[in-house]
């Protein structure tokens, strides 16, 4: 891939706790499950191999997307166009704009040549990333993402009992549909964030928790200009010693936070169809790679259900 795609860098120390915990096996055997299927975890995101109008690339699984996309620096690029639909609102972290969707794109995934509908337009710096691969994608099946060792696989549902066996605080957002997860900050504040396989850091929380945390006077913090899907902004990033994700306690945190001044689309209120109410989502926030990266994380996005256990990296010969 290209070098505007940079290799995945190895951040923090991973804290494990399991002992009474029980855990989903690691096996190809497992009743219901496909094969193990290769990915690349580039720039803490997860690339799977597509193919559109004949043109081999990679498409980006997003957990954290409610909509599946095109990339139209990739379309511009390879020379491609396809029929144009409706328009609708897109909310990024930083804004929300209006963007074209596209009809019955065909696309190959899995090995197998699907039509996608409503492919909304965005635009990523680089046209080796094809599509982003969001909800509709997703909720089809139980994904289970295996992080050291860069490969995914599918679960049929009814092969296993996800809600048995979770051993995290999860659910389904029901203002987006994204899961969410129970997280805690410290040993005396929980936050439910976004579980977000497209986010590349590691927590991205409101300003004013951060403050009521006390985390900005605690602890260095630097600014850094950081891109959306629709536009940019200003984020202070520090790291805290340590956060529980369900059964485990990892130490070396990234925590971002918007810069002052900076008023992030994300943490607005919204107005629900059929209401001149505003409210607040659910979500406080989004956690992504710089904690995701240590497990096997099995998920279903249909009921927002999580399984983690720590990854291990296998042999090459495996």
């Amino acid at each position: 891939m290209r070098q505007l795609l940079t290799q995945i860098r190895t951040l923090g120390v991973l804290l494990v706790s399991l002992l009474g915990i029980q855990l989903l096996a690691v096996t190809p055997a497992l009743a219901g499950a496909s094969e193990w299927i290769n990915i690349q975890v580039i720039d803490g995101r997860l690339l799977l191999e597509t193919e559109i109008g004949g043109v081999a690339g990679y498409s980006m699984i997003d957990t954290g997307a409610e909509v599946n996309a095109i990339n139209a620096t990739f379309l511009a690029d390879a020379d491609l166009s396809f029929e144009k639909g409706r328009f609708i609102e897109v909310s990024g972290v930083f804004s929300t704009q209006r963007r074209y969707t596209y009809k019955k794109v065909p696309v190959k995934v899995f090995g197998t040549q699907i039509n996608f509908h409503d492919l909304v337009e965005l635009e990523f710096d680089t046209p080796d990333i094809q599509m982003l691969l969001g909800a509709s994608f997703l909720k089809g099946y139980i994904f289970q993402f295996d992080y050291p060792n860069q490969r995914l696989r599918l679960i049929t549902r009814d092969s296993i009992d996800l809600k048995k066996i979770k051993n995290v605080k999860s659910k389904r957002d029901p203002s987006g549909g994204s899961p969410l997860v129970r997280v805690s900050l410290t040993d005396k504040a929980d936050a439910w964030l976004t579980m977000d396989t497209g986010a590349n850091g590691g927590i991205l929380i409101d300003r004013d928790l951060a403050k009521r945390l006390n985390w900005l006077d605690t602890y260095a913090t630097e600014q850094a200009k950081v891109s959306g899907v629709n536009s940019s902004g200003m984020m202070e990033h520090f790291r805290v010693p340590s956060i529980a994700f369900g059964p485990v306690k990892i130490a070396d945190v990234a925590v971002a936070v918007p810069a002052p001044g900076e008023d992030l689309q994300y943490f607005k209120k919204y107005v629900p169809l059929g209401t001149r109410i505003p409210v607040g989502g659910k979500s406080k926030g989004l956690l992504g790679y710089d904690v995701l990266q240590h497990f096997v994380v099995t998920i279903d996005y249909k009921t927002g259900y999580v399984h983690i256990h720590a990854g291990e990296k296998l042999p090459e010969d495996s």
